[in-house]
């Protein structure tokens, strides 16, 4: 027992180095940063010209604190980054030297990214709410919507089922721009357009609705997305069904 917690000990710590001594973690966190804090800028600059909502009203400011669709994004992409690189850069071979146990090996790839997802959306997240409670109080407003809290659990909920699908599809394809053209061909076209034509209904239980449903405020139509709740379940159900796939597939390839 103390072998093996000390094993994945140092799987954890290894998958950490990983991320933090590549240029894609800082550049991407730094990315997110700017776009979330000059979102809220811009929308702050906009408020109340051309039919836009007032600055301050609940409309407004959730219009402002939509960041789950930045993200979702970057912790996807980072989450295929952080398995399909090992197969393509062949680093997966000593690892699997070291530690010949590929369940474990994968079990802790998907503990560290779904952590650093959800550390990761909730700073950024944090960082565009702190902006928009200084730019409020600069024209001074001090208060916020009643549902704040319940978007930023639910952008920290679907970045980290997003980082686990990264990771999932990473292993199952071994390409890195494969599965990132993949996943942008399945959000802009597959789910949206192809899915929602020919099954009418179904696209709210799609995965990228889900998201929306967990991380923008009710709308005017409330039943166009599911329920916050409903739609962290079937997000999760998604992610964790593409990890048994990866998971069974990454036990029996041949890494040689």
């Amino acid at each position: 027992m103390n072998g093996t917690l000390l094993s994945t000990g140092r799987l954890a710590r290894a998958e950490l180095r990983k991320l933090f001594t590549t240029k894609a973690l800082p550049v991407s966190f730094a990315t997110a940063v700017v776009l979330a804090i000059g979102s809220v800028l811009i929308d702050a600059m906009v408020a109340g010209q051309n039919g836009a909502a007032r600055l301050g009203t609940d409309e407004d400011v959730y219009q402002m604190l939509k960041f789950g669709a930045i993200t979702c994004v970057v912790m996807l992409i980072l989450g295929i980054l952080a398995a399909g690189s090992e197969f393509r850069h062949r680093t997966i071979v000593p690892v699997l030297l070291a530690t010949p146990h590929r369940m474990r090996i994968f079990a802790v790839k998907v503990a560290v990214v779904a952590v650093m997802s959800a550390v990761f959306s909730a700073a950024v997240f944090g960082l565009g709410l702190a902006t928009i409670v200084l730019t409020l109080s600069a024209h001074g407003i001090h208060h916020l919507p009643a549902g704040t809290g319940t978007l930023y659990i639910g952008t920290v909920i679907s970045s980290t089922c997003f980082g686990m699908i990264g990771v999932a599809l990473g292993a199952l394809t071994r390409n890195t721009i494969g599965a990132i053209v993949a996943a942008i061909v399945w959000a802009l076209f597959i789910e949206q357009v192809i899915l929602a034509t020919i099954v009418p209904g179904i696209e709210k239980w799609l995965p990228i609705a889900a998201a929306i449903g967990l991380t923008n405020a009710p709308g005017p139509n409330p039943g166009r997305f599911l329920s916050p709740v409903t739609a962290g379940l079937a997000l999760t159900g998604y992610a964790v069904a593409l990890l048994l796939v990866a998971s069974r597939t990454t036990m029996r390839r041949d890494v040689a």
